[in-house]
Order: structure tokens, then sequence, then C-alpha cells
């Protein structure tokens, strides 16, 4: 009796190691080669090549933690008055979100200058930054008639806008502002 119940529990191991064997392999197979209909979560084509990433059929897609775009439009630079070389570049509003982590921190640098505004947040899922909260905007030169590159505006101040969250994920804006010309 002990050999037969030996046998049989030997031969339950073995079938039951091939049959977990058999599922990892089956998963490993991409939706793309016969896996039943598998979701695409994310796919990517750059001339020849394709980057994909899948989850299994029947399964719910998983909750990626991700950010959000940089929200920042209407970035503009004005001078206030025009017998000063004085003008200021500002944002109507800059906004950012992610999701479920937490925002850290978003920082505005104007290239030439470097960072001139950082923001941290405090167990938020959102950063917005109104237009108000810069006073005037951040103050530069405004520069002669084509220093910036275009003949009837002056100097041109390149940005960027980098946001962090709690996963160390990082989103980037990027763009240039260019001034009215101060003319004496």
């Amino acid at each position: 009796m002990r050999k037969i119940a030996f046998s049989l529990a030997t031969v339950a191991v073995i079938l039951s190691g091939l049959l977990g064997f058999f599922s990892i392999a089956r998963g490993q197979v991409p939706a793309s080669m016969g896996d039943e209909g598998g979701q695409v979560l994310v796919s990517e084509v750059e001339g020849m090549n394709r980057r994909t990433i899948y989850a299994p059929a029947g399964e719910p897609a998983p909750n990626a933690p991700n950010i959000g775009f940089i929200d920042s439009p209407t970035v503009a630079c004005y001078q206030p008055d025009p017998g000063q070389d004085a003008c200021y570049i500002n944002w109507y509003y800059l906004q950012v979100n992610a999701s479920p982590n937490y925002m850290i921190a978003m920082t505005v640098t104007l290239n030439t200058i470097g960072p001139v505004a950082r923001y941290g947040g405090f167990f938020q899922t959102s950063m917005y930054v109104p237009f108000n909260m810069h006073d005037r905007g951040f103050k530069v030169a405004c520069g002669a008639l084509g220093a910036g590159g275009q003949a009837n505006l002056g100097n041109a101040y390149a940005w960027t806008i980098n946001a962090r969250d709690s996963s160390n994920l990082k989103a980037a804006n990027y763009g240039t502002a260019y001034c009215p010309a101060y003319t004496p």
C-alpha cells in the first residue's frame, strides 16, 4: 500500500510541476502571437521598430502610476514701460497632475538665467500655479531689435518647466518666449 501511495504522490508532483511550467510558458507569449487577444497597454513605432507592452488576456490593466503632461499655456514676455529695458516673462498658469502619486516639485528655469521658481507639493496629486503667484513675472532684459533672432522683436528666452512626483516620475515642458524690443 505504501508503494502505491508513494507512486501516486510522485506522479502528482511531476504532473503539477509540468502544468505549472506550461502555464508560465503560456503567459510569456505576446498577444500578437495568438494569446487569445491580450491587451495592448502601450505601443510605439519608430521606423521599422515597434515596442509594445502587453497585459495578459482577461486580466484587468495594471494600475500603473503616471505623471501627466505639464500644462503651461500662453507664455508672454511684456514690457510695462517702453522707456526701460525691463521685460517680464509670465504664464497664464502652470499645472501638472500625478496619479496615484503625489507631486513633489515643479521648477521653472530660464535657460540663460537659471532656476527662477520652485514649487513644492505636500500630499497633493496635482499642482496648479496661477499667473499672479509670480507677481509681474520674471524680470529679464528686453534687448535690442533683432537680438533674439526675430527682426521686429528683442531678446528670446528659452525656458524649461520640470515636474517630479513621489515615484520619481518626471515630466518636462520646453519653449521660447520672445520679448518686445527696447528702443530708446
